[in-house]
Formats: C-alpha cells, sequence, structure tokens
C-alpha cells in the first residue's frame, strides 16, 4: 500500500501546459500542472511515490475550474523529485503530452507497461546552435542506436547519445558538419495500430492493422512524448543530460545537432510550435527535419522563435512565404528525393535521363530555400545495395516481400547481390566513387546516409523500418574495400570545401555577369560550350569558374571543370581554351582505384590539348592552374 500524501491543491494558470516548478523566495515551493482535457471527460491527476504502482495522491480535475478545456492546479510540494504523475481520463492512465522527463514500467497491480512521468530539474545545453549555412553544411544522417550498435564501432556505450559523443574524432575527420537524427524522442517500440504515412510525400509506409501482433517499430517515424528524449538511447539514468552533453560536445567540436520529428497530418499547431521551441531553446538543437505534413508547417516556418533555425521539410512555396522578396536568413530547405531517383538513373546510364535534366539536378539551387541532395536515406537501398540490388529482398519483414517501394532506379552489376568476380565488385566501387563525387560537386547541400561512406549493406532490405538488428544496425567493415570508400568520400568532402564555386549560396546565372570572360557556370560537351542536347549517353562537361567565389583568406577560387562519363564506352570532352598563363590538370578520375590523385606528370594535359577523355563509367575533375 502506498503511502498516501495530502498536499495542498489549488486552481491555477493554465498558460504554459506541462509541469513548471513554482519558486518563492528563491525556494521552489510546489508544482504547477496544466493538461489538455477533452470536453466532457472526466479527468484525474495521479502523484506517484517514485517507483510505487498505486499513486500516493488522485487529484480531481474539476470541469467547472478548467478554462476552455485545460485544467491547471497548483500542488504545493517539496522534494517533487522524489515524485512522479500521470493523468487518468475517463479511467485510462495517460501520459502528460508535454512531459520532459518519463519512464517505463510495468505496473504491479495490471502487469501492463505504462510511462511515468518525471517532475525532476531538466539539463540544457550549455552551447549555442552553430548556424552553419546550408552551401557550407555537409549532412550526416543516421539512427542513434544502429549508428554504433556493432561492435566494431569501437564505442564504450553502443546504441546510445553517449556512444555518438565518442564517434565526434570520427565524424570530424570525415569533414561533415551536421548530424541528422532520426526520431529520438519517446516513441512506442511496439506498434499494431493501423496507419498509413508517406514520408516526404515519396514513401509509403504502412504499420501492421490493429488485430495483427505488434511489431517492433524501430525507425521512430510515428507520434509520442515528443518533449522528452527516449530513455532506450541512454547509456545513464537521465536522458536529458546525456542528449544535452551530446549537443554541447558536438557544439564544441563545430558539429550541428539537427533531429528528425514525425507528426500527423491532424497534430496541433501549438503542440507542434511548442514540442520544436523547447528543443530549440533547451537543448539548443541547430534545427529539425520535419516529417510528414499537415497545417502546422505554416505555424512553424512562421514563428519568429523559429526563423534562424534550420527548418528542413519536403518543401516549401516560398512564393507565399516570402511574397517575391529574399530572406535574410536562408533557414528553410527541401529534402530532395528527386535527385535521388534522377541522378541513380544517371548513375546507372539510363538512356532516358537527357543531359538537361541531369544538369538541371547537378546546379538546382535557390536564395529562398535549400535543397537537401542525396543518394541513400533511411528509405529504400544503401548506397552500396544501389549497385548490388535490383529487386527488394524484404522478407525478413514480415510482409511476403510485399513492403518497400518496386522503384528503385539501381542496377546490380551484373549479379545479384554479393559477388565473387572481381571485375562486379570493381565496377561497383567504381559506380559509387561517381555517386560520391557527383552528390559533393552539386550545388545543393549533400546528405550521407550512415554506413553508406564504408559501404554498409543492408542485404538488399529497402525497408528496414522494423529491424532492429545487423539488417538495420551500420556495420562497421574493416575490409580493405571499405576502407578506401571512407578514404575517398572523406577526400571528396575535402574538394567540396576547398573549392567554395562548388556550393553557392544562389542559384548559379550560367551568365557572365562579372565580365571576367567566362560564366559562373557553362556545360559543355564533345564540342566547347555547346551542351549536347538529348540523352546522357553522350556525357557532358561542367565548368565552374572561380573568379566567382572566394575562399576564406579571400583570394579568388580555381576554376573547376567535371567531365561526367556514365556511358560504358570513353569519351572526349572538349576544353575550354584558359587565359594565358593557366592550364589544366587533373584532380581526380573515378576510373582508378586512387581517384584523387596529386599533381605531377600525369595530371598535366597539354596546353595545345583541346579535348580529355573520359573512361567508361568515370568521372573527371580538372582544375585551372597557372604554368
Amino acid at each position: 500500500m502506498a503511502e498516501k500524501t495530502a498536499f495542498k491543491v489549488t486552481p491555477s494558470n493554465p498558460e504554459r501546459l506541462g509541469v513548471h516548478g513554482i519558486t518563492a523566495n528563491g525556494v521552489r515551493n510546489g508544482n504547477l500542472f496544466a493538461c489538455v482535457i477533452p470536453e466532457g471527460k472526466k479527468a484525474e491527476l495521479l502523484l506517484y511515490h517514485a517507483g510505487d504502482s498505486e499513486p500516493c495522491q488522485v487529484i480531481p480535475l474539476e470541469e467547472k475550474d478548467r478554462i476552455g478545456d485545460i485544467s491547471a492546479v497548483f500542488v504545493e510540494m517539496e522534494n517533487s523529485g522524489a515524485y512522479e504523475y500521470n493523468y487518468r481520463v475517463e479511467g485510462k492512465i495517460v501520459a502528460d503530452p508535454y512531459a520532459r522527463s518519463v519512464r517505463r514500467i510495468t505496473n504491479q497491480d495490471t502487469g501492463e507497461e505504462e510511462y511515468r512521468c518525471s517532475m525532476k530539474v531538466y539539463f540544457r545545453a550549455g552551447t549555442e546552435p552553430l548556424c552553419i549555412p546550408y552551401e557550407n553544411s555537409i549532412f550526416y544522417k543516421l539512427h542513434v542506436k544502429g549508428f554504433t550498435r556493432t561492435r566494431p564501432s569501437g564505442v564504450k556505450h553502443p546504441g546510445t547519445f553517449l556512444g555518438i559523443t565518442e564517434m565526434i574524432p570520427y565524424l570530424k575527420d570525415m569533414g561533415v558538419t551536421s548530424l541528422i537524427l532520426m526520431p529520438c524522442y519517446t516513441f512506442e517500440n511496439q506498434s499494431n495500430e493501423e496507419k498509413y504515412y508517406y514520408l516526404d510525400h515519396l514513401v509509403q509506409v504502412k504499420e501492421p492493422e490493429k488485430d495483427a501482433d505488434p511489431v517492433l517499430n524501430y525507425w521512430g517515424y510515428t507520434k509520442g512524448l515528443y518533449f522528452a528524449p527516449k530513455a532506450a538511447y541512454c547509456a545513464t539514468d537521465n536522458p536529458n543530460k546525456e542528449f544535452a552533453e551530446m549537443v554541447d560536445a558536438l557544439h564544441e567540436s563545430g558539429l550541428e545537432c539537427i533531429p528528425e520529428f514525425y507528426f500527423l497530418p491532424d497534430a496541433d499547431a501549438r503542440l507542434v510550435t511548442d514540442v520544436l521551441r523547447y528543443w530549440r531553446l533547451h537543448f539548443k538543437a541547430d534545427g529539425f527535419h520535419l516529417v510528414g505534413d499537415g497545417s502546422w508547417i505554416h505555424a512553424v516556418v512562421t514563428d519568429p522563435l523559429l526563423r534562424r533555425t534550420k527548418l528542413i521539410a519536403s518543401g516549401y512555396d516560398t512564393s507565399v512565404l516570402y511574397g517575391g522578396r529574399k530572406p535574410v536568413c536562408r533557414n528553410l530547405a527541401a529534402m530532395n528525393p528527386s535527385y535521388e531517383q534522377t541522378m541513380r538513373r544517371f548513375l546507372k546510364g539510363d538512356p532516358d535521363v537527357s543531359v538537361e535534366e541531369a544538369g538541371w539536378y547537378l546546379r538546382r539551387n535557390s536564395g529562398d530555400q535549400a535543397y537537401i541532395n542525396y543518394f541513400a536515406d533511411q528509405d529504400g537501398f544503401t548506397m552500396y545495395d544501389m549497385v548490388s540490388y535490383e529487386e527488394k529482398h524484404n522478407e525478413a519483414n514480415g510482409e511476403q516481400n510485399h513492403d518497400g517501394t518496386d522503384f528503385n532506379f539501381t542496377w546490380n552489376c551484373g549479379e545479384e547481390g554479393p559477388s565473387r568476380k572481381s571485375a562486379v565488385r570493381s565496377l561497383r566501387r567504381q559506380l559509387l566513387r561517381n555517386a560520391f563525387l557527383m552528390l559533393m560537386t552539386s550545388q545543393g547541400s549533400p546528405m550521407i546516409y550512415a554506413g553508406d561512406e564504408m559501404e554498409n549493406s543492408q542485404g538488399g532490405n529497402n525497408n528496414a523500418w522494423c529491424q532492429d538488428n545487423r539488417t538495420g544496425w551500420v556495420a562497421w567493415s574493416r575490409s580493405k574495400s571499405a576502407r578506401e570508400m571512407h578514404d575517398f568520400v572523406r577526400k571528396a568532402i575535402a574538394f567540396r570545401r576547398e573549392h567554395p564555386v562548388l556550393r553557392s549560396a544562389r542559384e548559379m546565372r550560367m551568365a557572365d555577369y562579372k565580365a571576367c570572360g567566362f560564366p559562373d557556370l557553362s556545360f559543355h560537351s564533345d564540342v566547347a560550350w555547346m551542351s549536347a542536347s538529348g540523352k546522357t549517353r553522350t556525357g557532358f562537361g561542367a565548368m565552374y569558374c572561380g573568379q566567382y567565389a572566394e575562399k576564406p583568406d579571400g583570394t579568388l577560387d580555381d576554376t573547376v571543370y567535371i567531365a561526367y562519363n556514365m556511358y560504358w564506352q570513353s569519351q572526349r570532352f572538349a576544353l575550354p581554351d584558359l587565359p594565358e598563363g593557366f592550364r589544366w590538370v587533373i584532380c581526380a578520375d573515378t576510373s582508378r582505384e586512387e581517384a584523387f590523385m596529386e599533381e605531377g606528370p600525369e595530371t598535366e594535359i597539354d596546353p595545345d590539348e583541346k579535348s580529355v577523355e573520359a573512361s567508361p563509367r568515370s568521372i573527371l575533375i580538372l582544375t585551372a592552374v597557372r604554368r
């Protein structure tokens, strides 16, 4: 029998939802509880001694004391950290949607699992958001648990926020700037609620029907207790503190933290903005990826408190938001699944992708909103599986391989799945080098899905939402091939960072508006200054004039020429004449295992040579240097 309490209770101010400590003369003397209660429903506030099954005090929330649909009471209590709380509405125990710290327990009396909400003092991050411009951002998306769950990750606290903190040197060395965390708020790990929803307006996800046995929900794209970091991702007993310390460690190392939140289409706009404001103010989140769509999105993007916070979604109608004006701070960005689809087709040499289409996605940019480019996300094949499978292999998901998209735009290089043929493996590596180099030389902001830089595979599963196992976890391969791919990705990121002309804050005009003799961006074919109209099998060259971008030291950037040949035969690309005293040198050739090349005799292009040959299915990068 729980020891009963009789704390004094009075109606109070319903302005702030959730629970808030009240102090008088510097001493905390109680808590204000406020919660939305559906009209006409009987409700009670339940107080528990921490760890007890039965409440120590039941506080009726009378409808006559409500303002609108909000009940608010002040409870005079000392040592509130020793207590927990819940609400009971029409006989059903429910957690506070605004609870900032919760734990999962099994009620010893009923045998059912339920959440208990805490009133402990909450931790804040001590640093501030970094505000890295989109054009300087390299996004890296990960699942908090799956990123470090396997032993080869080498962390002491696998699958946790602390594990991510341990991985900061790896992330810094690779050159990423911004982490996108798949849902890390408190959500149900088991789901049997019938639900259909779309991720980024593209992939339809179906959860089990109501009468089906619960299925593991590994990704977390569902509603939850949004204010509370997920305790299962915590190595300590304080998720709030561990998450805040992770954010501080990331910021101190120059890395941004961008959590994902999934909201239903009919989500309450006030709840959504309150959630994002809380994570921005308390955890100093640098931004948010908003998954889902609804009328709440307008409230988010027009919230003045979030005006300089990165807000990534499926896209925005900036003509309505800005009325033709350019924003002073470009804080909005659109996930760009059309880049993934088109450039995967371009990568494998599909004849129905035009040069104009591929070129447009390479240069797509906007001063109104940024575009996040990627070859792989949690939906669909990983990048390694993108060049290893043509059919999905989702049998382990329990839906007879019917789940997951059938439109993957992939090529297995001649053999489905793992191959012992050296020619197949070599071609796959070359295509991956092509994909990463395309990504890092496209004008939008690049995003890498965790593990892709080391050839992570899900065995052809393109919908691993319920695979909390080695299928869904990052496999930290120590193979020579994986190490070499990681090294290539690191160098590709460094090349992008060294050449600001590849990452403009505005869309290229394709005009010589500085009267320097060259447009900012131009396309070429086997004839200089003429783009090959039609299909990609002709390939094309893209030249970025360095006089349109400055390096951090104030000097002008180099002129960069990139030849894209996705055809299965070698092709020549015309080289524009350079100003007197300059010559072309090769910086990278993806047909080589060591793609990035040190300047030397083999990298020099004869000044009298008017074209360059690109090997089958390869990308060449040249820069203009002084003779």
